[in-house]
């Protein structure tokens, strides 16, 4: 009876192995068409295939995809996939690679040009968050996250780790040294209704304890916090600089400069809630992108949502680094990566 067991559970694994590898097949066999241009590239996928969560570093763009079945009722995917920029091959990033039939998948990415980031998730909620050495083709670090402790917010800048932590009524905005492995609280905040943003050497935050109109300011180099008053509820902090963040609040998106301590309305119809920034001034919403220098001095642009109206989704609603985002083109999807020198700017 005992080797019938043995027999049964040895078939159960060769199953599910044929089964992932299937999926991951299925995919490299489809590598991407590239097709340059003077002032973007297309990545061109082939009929049925989808891509969201994306990373793009100088070689290699890093996205989650789905096609016909490789993800799961819940969407999620099981593997992340590199995409070299150059030729269009797509490869497996090996110690993401999950089993086609298994309970558990990768939900996002996250990451810079030094390291990917991704976050596991099992059917019954339970997250995994992993951060990977591009370079060392190795896994640095994992956190698990439980019903009574949960880790989310993943954000990598530089060679540090930032996100959000809770536990409770208590929430941690915490640091990870991915070159020392030192690890460390920042400050200690409100469990819920506080996300994580980032200008060049600045972290932003809501700090809800001493109201929803606050706002607090971290700063990467000194280690140093500022907090303002904004005076209204605002939510979606979108960073264009050290001194100056976007909000929303109602139907509107407004800007405030925490060195004159004081706020413009920069579009009263675009409330930016979907909106990605580059931490250094631009601002692209589902309407309008925005060059942002001071209160007084904003650009605007519609070149990508004229190009493609209603038909260009970016990855995250994160800090961006490029103007990389998908359209869909009758059956199949492409990557879309534009220079933006291609955006026209005018003073209206």
């Amino acid at each position: 009876m005992m080797k019938n067991r043995k027999i049964v559970v040895a078939l159960m694994v060769v199953l599910l192995t044929v089964g992932v590898g299937f999926a991951i097949d299925k995919i490299n066999s489809k590598d991407m068409r590239v097709v340059k241009e003077n002032d973007r590239t297309q990545y061109i996928g082939e009929d049925g295939m989808s891509f969201y969560s994306m990373v793009d570093t100088p070689d290699k763009i890093y996205t989650l995809i789905d096609t016909e079945g490789d993800t799961d009722t819940y969407r999620i995917a099981k593997a992340v996939y590199a995409i070299d920029k150059q030729t269009g091959k797509m490869e497996v990033v090996p110690e993401s690679k999950k089993m086609k039939f298994g309970m558990d998948g990768i939900d996002s990415t996250f990451g810079n040009e030094d390291y990917l980031g991704w976050v596991e998730a099992d059917a019954d909620g339970a997250t995994r968050t992993v951060i990977y050495d591009i370079k060392q083709e190795k896994i640095l670090k994992k956190w698990n996250s439980s019903d009574a402790h949960s880790f989310f917010d993943f954000h990598v800048i530089g060679h540090r780790g930032y996100w959000l932590e809770s536990s409770g009524k208590t929430g941690l905005v915490m640091s990870y040294d991915l070159k020392t492995v030192e690890e460390e609280q920042l400050d200690e905040l409100g469990a819920e209704g506080t996300v994580l943003a980032f200008s060049e050497h600045k972290m932003w935050y809501q700090d809800i304890r001493r109201g929803s109109g606050h706002l607090k300011s971290y700063d990467l180099r000194s280690g140093n916090y500022e907090i303002y008053d904004l005076g209204v509820d605002y939510s979606d902090l979108k960073p264009v600089g050290d001194n100056l963040v976007a909000y929303s609040k109602d139907n509107g998106l407004y800007l405030y400069d925490t060195k004159l301590q004081k706020s413009a309305l920069l579009n009263g119809e675009d409330n930016g809630i979907k909106a990605n920034y580059d931490g250094k001034g631009l601002i692209v919403t589902d309407q309008m992108s925005y060059k942002i220098e001071r209160l007084d001095g904003i650009r605007y642009s519609n070149t990508i949502e004229s190009e493609y109206q209603d038909n260009h989704l970016f990855s995250t609603a994160e800090r961006i680094q490029s103007l990389l985002f998908i359209t869909k083109v009758g059956e199949h999807e492409e990557i879309i990566r534009m220079n933006q020198d291609a955006l026209r700017w005018s003073e209206k």
